[in-house]
């Protein structure tokens, strides 16, 4: 059982701002999947009958599964993680693998579909399984080497933990996961210190790799996506058209925004496309306007500093690589998410943390939250 002194220095601020932008959320699906409303609406039953609360309640039962698993996650010391790990990143591999016999759901092997309208996303879980193990292999070097990641066989093993699951989920194709992968090992190797070598073999193996990735390996579907990121008017009623709509929803929600459950909203209209997970951000903001987008932003950064202050204090290197893992997590879905909507990010379907619909994305954070507030509970008590 958890010792009752450490419930006492759960990180409540953590948990606060989470829920903040989980309840941010749930408003902006209610009034994004609702009937468009007309502004004759004059009674609260005006509203509720125009309202589809039935992604509210689904995404409110996914939040009840994913604090379970907070709950779970955080009872036992992460310790207890290292020597488990393996087994479990080795079941998610395997479930990455089994993927490619299902059925593709919206043209990619990404899903097993449970009913009609539920689904387990397998990449999704596999980011915790890839955190952990990148920071229990390279805490053990920085264990060895006062606080630093050193040894190409160290290196090796922890790129290959990152990259085995990374190649599976690009043939799936879903190279926004595999973004998020990457960006996990990148902060987990900053925090360790690798060398200056490895950062520049890795710069020229990545400017080498693109330009022979877009002409060799990318089919001519995932070339066009590329060229119309870099100009949406190409193509802006096919490949083109989620961006430019979502630039024209931000655009319209102007300073202020036109708020939620008003009439006449892109977002409600159906103008914007996945309203209620990839491009939510779009929906809120025309709700909100720019000073509401500015706020969600700055308590994604204020998340962010709290959790770094988090792995400063952690009391072994194992727990802030543990932390700086989620960190990275956070910071490559928040930064691909809403630079997707504005046109500075390629579309690649990633979700905006604890805000868009989707179980298993929910699920994930969860447990990545629990991961970071079991390294706070177990920080020394002095430095």
């Amino acid at each position: 059982m958890i010792d009752k002194k450490l419930l006492k220095r759960i990180d409540w601020f953590t948990l606060l701002l989470v829920l903040v932008l989980f309840c941010i959320g749930l408003v902006s699906m209610a009034s994004i999947m609702a009937t468009p409303f007309s502004g004759e609406e004059s009674a609260v039953g005006d509203y509720m009958q125009k309202l589809n609360l039935a992604y509210v309640k689904r995404q409110a039962a996914s939040f009840l599964i994913g604090f379970a698993a907070f709950l779970v996650v955080i009872v036992f010391d992460y310790q207890i993680l290292k020597p488990f790990i393996k087994y479990i990143y080795i079941a998610n591999v395997v479930l990455l693998g089994i993927l490619f016999l299902a059925e593709k759901q919206r043209g990619i092997h990404g899903w097993f579909m449970i009913g009609s309208d539920r689904a387990i996303q397998p990449a999704e879980l596999c980011k915790i399984s890839i955190i952990i193990m990148l920071a229990k292999v390279v805490s053990q070097s920085m264990d060895k080497n006062d606080g630093r990641l050193r040894g190409f066989s160290s290196v090796l093993e922890a790129l290959a933990y990152c990259m085995g699951p990374a190649v599976l989920v690009i043939l799936q194709p879903d190279f926004g996961t595999a973004f998020v992968y990457i960006c996990i090992m990148i902060f987990v190797f900053f925090v360790a210190r690798i060398g200056w070598g490895y950062i520049i073999a890795a710069g020229g193996a990545l400017a080498a790799g693109l330009p022979l990735a877009y002409f060799f390996l990318m089919k001519q579907d995932q070339r066009d996506r590329i060229n119309v990121f870099l100009d949406p008017s190409l193509d802006p009623t096919d490949k083109g058209y989620n961006v430019l709509q979502s630039k024209i929803a931000i655009g319209s929600g102007q300073l202020w925004g036109k708020g939620f459950f008003s009439p006449g909203t892109m977002a409600q209209l159906r103008f914007v496309p996945e309203r209620h997970t990839d491009f939510i951000f779009a929906g809120i903001v025309e709700g909100i306007g720019f000073v509401g987008g500015t706020a969600i932003i700055v308590l994604y950064f204020v998340l962010i500093f709290r959790w770094l202050y988090v792995a400063l204090k952690a009391k072994d290197n194992f727990g802030t690589c543990l932390v700086i893992g989620v960190m990275g997590m956070l910071i490559a879905h928040v930064f691909e998410n809403i630079g997707m909507t504005i046109g500075l990010m390629p579309v690649t379907g990633i979700p905006l943390p604890f805000i868009s619909y989707g179980g298993s994305n929910l699920l994930t954070n969860l447990i990545g939250v629990g991961l970071v507030v079991n390294v706070w509970m177990r920080r020394p008590q002095k430095r």
